[in-house]
């Protein structure tokens, strides 16, 4: 049928044209949507279908019947008129002569009040619809088509960057298991679930603990004249070994035939099978799939028969059949190529989050300003009444009342559900919810008086000198033990036919050698960047062995190599959180781009063995080297600097008192002082009340609202919402009501936090961060030695916290090319930094991954054999400084790798330069996820 000349309507759209009372207002907007988008059936270029539905509500008082009058032709467009969420009718929150007086209006043939107030109406309909799609994924998903919510699905599964989704071939069937996807540990009942419904097969089961007989990699096997075997320790007879935590088996059947020859390797059955086991797995075991034919089934080869796989489905047998029959064969260990997902990604643009309020307002202007000029071109003779330097105050009011409440609703729509996401994040990684605060490295000088070891412990807390009139505090990050010693001089030889090396000449103050009650001694390599990075190298790589000499009497006590550790990996050692982290390699990655001096300590250990070279003051330490090193160090005597700490801008501060009632959903909260523009909240710490009425004193537990752990006792729930006037986040503060409380109840809060100065600290200079705090001993004096790195607000990019979520969820896809590895590292800088050297320094070493190469292996460690990955890196040596710089970022890389298996698995990472062709090799380490 057609409603107007040379235009068909389906049938659809004529059932709504005629009966649009029947439809909700929802199903309306719905079926205007497909009908006049721009791919729609009406669909126009260029011309968004918001912009081409009318809707205003029917000027009545009478009882509506249903939410939608009528829907009606407007030219080519609809015009809806509804009875509900309206300015005028019988559910208008305004007194009823407004709409009588917009009846006696109609009633002669006039519309001019009832026009302008559709205006307003026009746009409130509109945000009605996107507040109600907001949270139904399903309509925003399927039809919808918006990516963000898409994007968000697949982060929850480890998928959240584009390049990863690519890797698979269809990974937009995964979501149907994001329930069991997102469950850890793995489990073979979670496993035969995804297979069963995946592949249409209910006969699969799944055996684990199989056991295997694995052989022993050939450099590992015990030989008689090859030192470095403890008996009883780490010896294993024979060239091979028994395993029952690497492998498991799969089997599926009885089969028809037909249905086992779909199976087979090489169908596209088995490729499914095997991307989902490997998508599934977080470990590099060894499967097996086991097919069983049924009784029956089996068919005599016969030559020419272009089903018959020679070893996979042919049997020699007399007679005419077999009974059940099975055969077993290997999954692939790498299921994963590049290839293009089955479902395109959308193309929309995503909204700016780095818009602010009055962005969002002066685009709500912008709109009812174009809502305005329709209505003056209807009735031009009130154009001086609503624009231009004549118009009605009442009117400006109006309309900037509405576009202020509907920017902030706007705002609201365009989020990226933080009432959920940062609810999760909090406890996993709660340093992506907090302003990154300024950090240097400060070095404690033992002064004269000083004659026993003394040790600071990390969180003591230093000064600067005032910055605008303010003190900037900061504390330490890692314990650091000061000795009455001085490092007199350090410097590098090597002598003519022999090995070179680096020697450090000390002197104990007070103190003799025989009485110096030390273990181990911290050095922190202080030199310019790719200096410092070149002695890193040459220390953890070509060191061959250490000797600490006595000048005094000759005497030498020689160290193996092991005992010079690197810092700052450690849990204990973290910079940016005190709490131990879920993925210890994304906060180490994190860190090194944040601040990668923090990585420049080297501990020496087994310095107990001193006590042995007399009792003179002065000693040598000389780190001797292999022949032939990759570079040549210039060592100075700014090169080693002894009792250097991490320390970061930290501070406990106080909130301004909070009179809250529990009636009042929400409050932000906001540090005290008179100069409060420059204190930053970083956390809350603790949150007392005070009943006023009853004088009784309240202490609430600070708990995240997902994870309530009881409900007993008073909580009070932190979240982060997205500032309005800026970069980052507002910490807000809620009270649930408790049985025993009146809802108008008043409470005055009292609120511990830990803040930072915000921007401030970035004025300070080399040396200025001087000032010992009141845990820090007298007999020490302290200087920062590094500049002050910048303060960072956490980036607010669209869905930038789920992909982070997406990183908990590693997988071995991000190991199948270097551009999904190099996807995930992205996620780890923050582009919000306004130091964008830094920024590009690290996009840079990041783009210098040319190739990675995972390969499954078995390794002893100990007298137990493991499965786990041999990594293979390949990066361009000219992305960095040098050498040393690329050993660093490898070494980053190294834990980072870590993340990808269960502490029951290993990796072992070999890093290759193409340009140079030097490479580096780390030996085997389990993995951080916990396996239970």
């Amino acid at each position: 049928m057609a409603d107007t000349p040379g235009r068909t309507t389906s049938p659809l759209m004529a059932d709504l044209l005629q009966s649009g009372h029947q439809f909700s207002f929802v199903q309306v907007m719905r079926l205007a949507r497909i009908f006049l988008d721009q791919n729609g059936i009406e669909g126009l270029p260029e011309i968004p279908w918001q912009e081409r539905v009318q809707i205003r509500p029917e000027l009545s008082l009478a009882f509506p019947a249903a939410d939608v009058a009528r829907v009606q032709r407007n030219g080519a467009n609809l015009r809806v008129t509804t009875t509900f969420l309206e300015l005028y009718g019988p559910a208008s929150p305004l007194p009823n002569f407004y709409t009588e007086d917009l009846l006696d209006e109609a009633s002669n043939d006039e519309s001019v009040f009832r026009d302008f107030v559709d205006i307003i109406h026009q746009r409130l309909y509109h945000l009605y619809f996107q507040c109600w799609s907001k949270y139904r994924l399903f309509i925003r998903v399927v039809e919808e088509n918006n990516p963000l919510d898409r994007e968000r699905l697949f982060c929850l599964i480890g998928l959240g960057e584009k390049e990863l989704r690519n890797t698979l071939p269809d990974s937009w069937s995964l979501l149907r298991y994001v329930g069991i996807l997102t469950q850890f540990p793995r489990s073979a009942r979670g496993l035969a679930t995804i297979l069963r419904d995946a592949l249409n097969e209910r006969r699969i089961k799944i055996t684990q603990n199989v056991k295997r007989m694995v052989p022993i990699p050939r450099n590992q096997r015990i030989r008689l004249g090859v030192s470095g075997c403890r008996l009883g320790v780490d010896t294993v007879l024979g060239s091979e070994i028994a395993d029952r935590m690497g492998k498991f088996r799969i089997e599926i059947g009885p089969l028809t035939w037909d249905e086992f020859n779909n199976f087979l390797p090489g169908t596209r059955q088995n490729e499914k099978l095997t991307a989902l086991v490997r998508f599934y797995l977080t470990d590099p075991l060894e499967v097996e799939l086991k097919l069983i034919l049924a009784a029956g089934e089996a068919k005599p080869i016969r030559l020419g028969d272009p089903k018959a796989r020679l070893g996979l489905n042919t049997w020699c047998f007399s007679g005419k059949t077999l009974g059940e029959v099975d055969a077993g064969f290997q999954v692939s260990a790498t299921a994963f190529k590049q290839k293009t997902s089955s479902v395109p990604e959308p193309s929309l643009s995503p909204p700016d989050l780095h818009r602010s309020m009055v962005d969002y307002y002066r685009e709500e202007r912008s709109h009812l300003r174009e809502l305005t000029e329709h209505f003056v071109q209807k009735h031009p003779n009130l154009v001086p009444l609503v624009s231009g330097p004549m118009a009605d105050p009442g009117v400006e009011r109006l309309l900037e009342g509405t576009a202020f409440y509907n920017s902030l609703l706007q705002r609201k729509l365009d989020d990226d559900i933080p009432e959920f996401i940062h609810e999760v994040i909090n406890p996993l990684q709660p340093e992506h919810l907090r302003p990154i605060p300024a950090t240097t490295i400060v070095a404690f000088t033992p002064k004269a008086e000083l004659h026993n070891p003394l040790q600071i412990s990390a969180g003591a807390e230093v000064e600067s000198l005032a910055v605008q009139g303010i003190k900037c505090r900061f504390r330490t990050c890692i314990d650091v033990t000061v000795h009455p010693l001085t490092l007199l001089n350090s410097s590098f030889t090597q002598p003519s036919g022999k090995a070179a090396s680096i020697k450090l000449c000390c002197a104990l103050n007070g103190i003799g050698l025989s009485s110096w009650k030390v273990e181990t001694l911290r050095f922190f390599l202080a030199d310019n960047s790719p200096a410092a990075r070149d002695l890193y190298l040459l220390l953890l790589h070509y060191l061959k062995r250490i000797t600490i000499t006595s000048p005094d009497n000759g005497t030498t006590v020689e160290l193996p190599p092991g005992y010079l550790k690197p810092v700052g990996f450690a849990a204990n050692e973290a910079l940016l959180s005190g709490e131990t982290s879920f993925t210890p390699g994304h906060q180490i990655v994190q860190e090194y781009f944040l601040f990668p001096d923090k990585f420049l300590f080297l501990d020496l250990a087994g310095l107990d063995n001193c006590r042995t070279l007399g009792n003179g003051l002065r000693f040598e330490i000389n780190f001797e080297l292999a022949a032939c090193p990759l570079v040549v160090p210039r060592v100075n005597e700014k090169s080693f600097v002894l009792f250097a700490t991490p320390v970061i801008n930290l501070f406990k501060h106080k909130a301004k008192p909070l009179s809250v009632n529990l009636k009042v959903q929400q409050q932000q909260v906001h540090t005290a002082g008179e100069h409060s523009a420059h204190f930053q909240i970083h956390s809350v710490d603790k949150v007392e009340g005070l009943l006023k009425k009853k004088s009784a004193k309240i202490k609430y537990e600070v708990q995240n609202p997902l994870l309530q752990h009881s409900k007993e006792g008073h909580i009070c729930h932190i979240t982060q919402g997205r500032s309005a006037i800026g970069d980052g986040f507002d910490t807000l503060l809620s009270i649930p009501s408790h049985n025993t409380q009146n809802q108008t109840d008043r409470i005055k809060l009292d609120i511990d936090l830990t803040c930072t100065n915000g921007i401030l600290p970035e004025q300070l200079g080399i040396g200025e961060v001087c000032v010992a705090g009141v845990a820090t001993p007298e007999s020490v004096e302290l200087r920062n030695i590094k500049s002050v790195t910048a303060t960072i607000s956490q980036g607010i990019d669209q869905n930038r916290q789920w992909r982070l979520f997406s990183g908990f969820s590693l997988n071995s896809t991000s190991l199948a090319s270097a551009n999904n590895l190099r996807a995930v590292l992205h996620l780890f800088t923050n582009p919000n930094s306004r130091h964008q050297a830094s920024v590009m320094a690290n996009t840079r070493k990041i783009d210098s991954i040319v190739s990675i190469e995972a390969k499954t292996a078995d390794r002893l460690i100990g007298r137990t054999i493991y499965r786990g990955y041999d990594i293979r890196l390949k990066l361009r040596g000219d992305h960095f400084a040098g050498p040393g710089d690329l050993y660093l970022f490898s070494s980053v890389l190294e834990r980072f790798l870590g993340g990808y298996v269960t502490q029951s698995c290993f990796v072992r990472l070999v890093v290759e330069e193409i340009g140079k062709g030097y490479q580096f090799e780390w030996p085997a380490r389990m993995g951080d996820r916990c396996v239970l």
